[in-house]
């Protein structure tokens, strides 16, 4: 199946806030800055405009089917949060949410109102950690964080009601494809890139990535650190390469999707290891390399 809309480039919205910082250079380089303390870093969102000036949720709307695909569910959001002082409360609006802490002191602790009334909670933040949160939870992440939320805009029937926050276990990461959650209402997966992939829509859904570090091009176009593009589910096949870089993709649906092609080059220690391809010829042995099946 062939389809043919190009992914959209989302321009970010940098947001001043109270305790926000005042300059955030390593996120959206090529982003307008504010007069003023950066805090909130919205990167995909449906009142984002795409890099050709339209307004993305008006995209979204005029070719429902195209955008969106089979499922029909609305796209998850990204947004960035920078402290240089403790934070206001902040809403977790979406029916669930994940939040991956960037950096942190080694100290650092975030306060956490799971409804509206509840009792505070304080709650250990370090780098790498992260939080699921459900509707109504407010957060007050502490000076000196950097934190990255990924947002569920489709709400599941099935779905079970998990009202409380929870700090998540750590998952490893030594992978090429690694699942920070699995969910219902949104999967969110950390991709490391391989020298040369490609994205291949299916028609079934659609997908957000954000590029967590540099080095990550796609067709050629490089992005900025926690810049982000839209894939539609009937879009075209793009290439995407950067070796070692990575990236978020978050996308609502639960089974991981099979867009993401790439060949997994068999480790060195591997090989050693087995000793019907450590008998074989270089030639041969590239050979074999070669005709793995794609990821």
């Amino acid at each position: 199946m062939t389809f043919s809309a190009d992914p959209i480039r989302l321009c970010p919205r940098l947001l001043p806030r109270r305790w926000g910082r005042n300059a955030a250079p390593a996120w959206c380089e090529a982003a307008p800055r504010p007069q003023a303390p950066i805090g909130e870093i919205w990167i995909a969102h449906a009142h984002n405009t795409t890099s050709d000036g339209a307004h993305f949720g008006e995209r979204l709307a005029q070719a429902p089917q195209t955008m969106l695909g089979e499922l029909g569910r609305a796209p998850p959001t990204f947004r960035l949060i920078t402290t240089a002082e403790p934070s206001d409360p902040i809403s977790a609006d979406g029916p669930l949410g994940l939040w991956r802490i960037i950096e942190a002191p080694l100290d650092a602790k975030v306060i956490i109102y799971d409804a509206e009334g509840a009792p505070p909670r304080v709650v250990r933040c370090r780098r790498g950690d992260a939080l699921r949160v459900s509707a109504g939870a407010r957060l007050v992440f502490p000076s000196g964080v950097t934190a990255l939320e990924m947002r569920a805009n489709f709400t599941p029937s099935n779905a079970p009601n998990a009202a409380r926050a929870q700090r998540l276990l750590a998952a490893t990461e030594k992978r090429h494809r690694a699942a920070w959650l699995r969910d219902p209402a949104m999967s969110v997966e950390l991709w490391t890139l391989p020298k040369l992939s490609f994205l291949e829509p299916d028609g079934e859904t659609c997908h957000v990535l954000m590029a967590l570090t540099p080095g990550v091009m796609i067709d050629g176009e490089a992005l900025n650190r926690g810049d982000a593009i839209f894939l539609p589910a009937e879009g075209r096949r793009v290439s995407m390469t950067g070796q070692g870089a990575q990236v978020v993709a978050a996308y609502p649906d639960l089974i991981p999707t099979q867009i993401w092609k790439h060949s997994h080059p068999p480790k060195p220690a591997a090989l050693a290891l087995d000793p019907a391809i450590s008998m074989r010829t270089p030639t041969n042995l590239e050979a074999t390399m070669a005709l793995r099946p794609a990821a």
